[in-house]
């Protein structure tokens, strides 16, 4: 092979490949997508920049009035940066659209009835959540939030009959919500001179939560107000049988009726079984100390709170109230050394300094943190 003939090949095979990674090139750089509006705008939204956002998320919907998405964005941006009629009105014109698929729908009245939660529009946002009911009745945010709004309208029937669909669609709810509604719907036909539908509402709680006190304690107030006290002394002792842990609460009716019943003598054997059931109620222990004391029995009233700190060793409550009895009965002894029980508790034996940047703690005042590093970040 000559000279020229080498040079030529050269040649070809250079232009060759050259050409190759020419083809190449354009053939990627055809196949890049360029960047649209809006992925610009998730973007923007990603990074906290609001104005870059919402500009073009509105490039974005006026270039494609389908992009029901970016119409949702937009809108959500609006209410969260507080302008709540530009949000409400981007998200109710959607509403009048009729080429929307029912999840679209539904989409678009979630989020308006955020914004009329937002703005405090509590009847706007029942009517929004009502359409979607009308369009999905197994909606479980639906319901949710018209159960919740139903029950800040003070609506406790249909607070609970909404609950109560909901409850039989979630697992993960209990029947102390429909209990609660129960009972507040209860409380209200009492108030409105309707006592015996107020206990039917009572009844009704207990059997979706034996163990609400509340249900109780207006079951038996019910019976106060018409004059019959015996039920009213039965109903709260059921209380306290299902529920000693918050038996406190009908502590003072149980003994105001039966010092009325001329039983008062009941009232020592209610509290030291409660004492018995549950030790932990500290109530149970300061009611009974109370009630000795009435009677005169200083000393059997200081051994009831010194056994009810034997079973709650850290309970305060009853270390003030042991103190005022020791000051009653004036000893001395017995005040000071409960009084430093008490400060040695909520007091540290020494003055601690710790950083307001990391909450690291030193007995020793410091002036650079040896966690974060922070100079002057102790409080001396």
């Amino acid at each position: 092979m000559s000279f020229f003939e080498f040079l030529f090949l050269l040649i070809l095979v250079g232009g060759g490949i050259g050409a190759a990674a020419y083809f190449r090139d354009r053939k990627v750089r055809r196949n890049v997508s360029p960047v649209t509006p809006y992925a610009e705008a998730l973007r923007a939204q990603l990074d906290g920049d609001t104005a870059r956002a919402i500009q073009k998320y509105r490039e974005t919907v006026t270039a494609d009035t389908d992009n029901m998405d970016a119409y949702l964005r937009l809108g959500e941006i609006y209410a969260k940066s507080g302008d709540m009629p530009r949000a409400i009105k981007i998200h109710r014109a959607l509403t009048l659209r009729g080429d929307l698929s029912d999840r679209q729908k539904l989409d678009v009245y979630r989020a308006l009835t955020e914004d009329y939660l937002w703005s405090g529009d509590s009847a706007r946002a029942l009517e929004c959540v009502n359409q979607m009911l009308g369009i999905s009745k197994k909606e479980l945010w639906a319901l949710q939030q018209k159960s919740e709004l139903l029950a800040g309208q003070g609506q406790w029937q249909q607070a609970y009959e909404t609950a109560e669909k909901l409850n039989g669609l979630s697992p993960s709810t209990t029947g102390r919500r429909l209990a609660i509604f129960k009972t507040l719907e209860g409380q209200r036909l009492c108030a409105a001179g309707k006592e015996r539908d107020g206990r039917i509402q009572f009844r009704q709680a207990i059997k979706h939560d034996t163990a609400l006190s509340a249900s109780y304690l207006y079951w038996g107030d019910s019976y106060v107000r018409e004059n019959r006290t015996e039920d009213a002394v039965k109903i709260w002792r059921r209380l306290i049988d299902v529920n000693p842990a918050q038996s406190y609460v009908a502590f003072e009716r149980l003994e105001s009726q039966l010092f009325d019943l001329g039983r008062f003598s009941e009232i020592e054997q209610i509290y030291r079984g409660v004492i018995q059931s549950y030790p932990q109620n500290v109530h149970a222990y300061a009611a009974l100390s109370r009630f000795l004391r009435k009677k005169g029995d200083a000393g059997g009233a200081i051994t009831v709170l010194r056994d009810g700190l034997e079973s709650n060793p850290d309970s305060l409550w009853l270390r003030r109230r042991l103190i005022r009895l020791f000051h009653d009965v004036h000893d001395v002894d017995g005040v000071l050394s409960m009084s430093r029980d008490v400060l040695s508790r909520v007091m540290k034996e020494n003055y601690e300094y710790s950083c307001s940047n990391c909450g690291h703690v030193s007995r020793d005042p410091l002036w650079l943190c040896p966690q974060c590093h922070k100079v002057d970040s102790f409080n001396v």
